[in-house]
């Protein structure tokens, strides 16, 4: 067995393992998310069960395509091939999207005070929010089955034999390659970088003012209150309110909300730039720079490691999560 062999079944085996702890993880989260009711009474949470779902389709995706990855072979036909593609920028774009909407959503919570930013971030908007992210999934999927035909020269027709292999004629035009590439891509991991800066260099700053506990007019202990809720923060512990507010422990640190969110956005935003940049690279050297270096087997290798990153989206909710955590440890030890 050469070299050669020996790495491909190597990249089989790690790219199966990958797929089916995406799709178990993923779904794992799902259902954390509708077995612990404090995980959705706040607004914001519900954009991380939609990654989630984002996440859950790409690994749908690895194990739809493992025939193209493990064999060089398509068995499914042109049909199968359009509904690979339309699902690649269905889901590949709802991830990234929805990342710019967390890092947003972080950089609301910071940038307003906490009443405020409930008020503007409330379920209703998020569930738009949501909607829209979708929606634009598959206008971007569509376009691409829609100009299926269209742009493909009519004597490169024998070119593309889906019996062999899935190949998008749409992609192989320069000028709606770039057009997806930025609008699905490129685009959204720009604007995530940029909020998270923005959310980091506000926290920063924000840090380093003094903090304010505010102190009873009754001669009581100094405590500290959520500015949307009327209850004292005397309860041992945090107390979910209605519209997901929540009542901070006694001696809290107020800026510790911000400081959670610092630490989730900051672990999905660097994990986004680790398995997305070398993808970009390559788009860009091989569409610009050097045509010729393009290469069809070390471009997939590079979409697989772009789909890494919905392997390990769930592993940073349970380290950052602790209901998410204790989710897991309560079906792992099957303890109530």
């Amino acid at each position: 067995m050469d070299l050669a062999r020996s790495l491909h079944i190597l990249y089989v085996v790690v790219v199966s393992v990958v797929s089916i702890l995406t799709l178990i993880s993923n779904m794992a989260t799902i259902v954390s998310f509708f077995k612990v009711r404090l995980l959705r009474q706040k607004p914001n949470n519900l954009l991380i069960l939609n990654l989630s779902c984002a996440d859950l389709g790409v690994g749908l995706i690895q194990i739809y395509r493992f025939p193209k990855t493990a064999f060089r072979i398509w068995p499914y036909g042109k049909y199968g091939c359009q509904l690979l593609h339309f699902l690649v920028s269905l889901f590949v774009s709802a991830g990234m999207v929805t990342t710019i909407a967390i890092g947003m959503d972080r950089f609301l919570l910071l940038s307003r005070d906490y009443p405020k930013y409930l008020m503007i971030q409330s379920r209703k908007r998020i569930i738009n929010i949501i909607g829209g992210i979708w929606l634009y999934g598959i206008l971007l999927g569509s376009s691409e089955v829609l100009l299926w035909d269209i742009l493909t020269p009519p004597t490169l027709h024998d070119y593309y034999d889906f019996n062999l292999d899935c190949r998008s004629p749409p992609k192989h035009n320069v000028v709606y390659a770039l057009v997806v590439f930025m609008l699905g891509i490129f685009g959204p991991l720009l604007a995530i970088d940029s909020f998270s800066i923005a959310f980091f260099v506000r926290l920063i700053r924000k840090l380093r003012q003094p903090m304010v506990h505010p102190s009873s007019n009754t001669g009581m202990s100094s405590q500290i209150i959520h500015p949307s809720s009327s209850r004292s923060a005397a309860a041992p512990n945090s107390v979910p309110m209605a519209n997901g507010a929540d009542v901070l422990r006694p001696g809290a640190d107020p800026n510790q909300r911000y400081k959670k969110a610092a630490v989730l956005l900051g672990a999905i935003v660097l994990l986004v730039n680790i398995c997305t940049l070398p993808f970009v690279l390559y788009v860009i050297i091989t569409s610009v720079f050097c045509p010729q270096c393009n290469n069809a087997y070390h471009r997939d290798i590079l979409g697989d490691l772009l789909y890494l990153n919905s392997c390990i989206n769930p592993f940073l909710y349970a380290g950052t999560m602790i209901k998410i955590r204790k989710f897991y440890k309560r079906v792992l030890c099957n303890t109530r």
